[in-house]
């Protein structure tokens, strides 16, 4: 296996993506779409808009909305103008979605205790700061 922090990088990052996208299957869902419901489900309390995902996901407007309106044809989230500006859409997720949430939490939670199980939370920390770095490297 090679060493390069790219290389790896996107190794793992595919691997993880394939078993959430294997885990997601059962539900009729996409990786993606639990990354989705997970990141909204987490914000029930808050107006969530389309820009809030895009920023979140790193994702180009136009890849939010067929992702979105995806979402919309399988009754997950729906969209409508947001009551401070009625320019941006405000992101809600349906009955459905909700009752899916309970699923996709547990899911992502139990991923990320799997992680601080196996390293210290010193090995954690370097780890963040090394993936903090490439996302700042990559901005430039």
């Amino acid at each position: 296996m090679t060493s390069n922090f790219g290389v790896l990088i996107k190794r793992a990052a595919n691997d993880q993506d394939k078993a959430m996208d294997a885990y997601a299957r059962q539900y009729g869902l996409t990786g993606v779409q639990m990354s989705m419901i997970d990141f909204l489900g987490r914000r029930s309390n808050d107006v969530v808009l389309q820009r809030d995902i895009e920023a979140e996901f790193n994702i180009q407007r136009s890849t939010a909305t067929v992702l979105l309106q995806r979402m919309e044809r399988k009754g997950l989230v729906v969209r409508q103008s947001a009551a401070s500006d009625a320019r941006q859409k405000q992101v809600i997720l349906t009955q459905k979605a909700v009752e899916l949430k309970q699923h996709v939490e547990s899911y992502i939670d139990n991923q990320q205790a799997k992680v601080e199980a196996a390293f210290s939370p010193a090995e954690m920390a370097i780890v963040n700061r090394a993936l903090k770095f490439w996302i700042e490297e990559n901005k430039k």
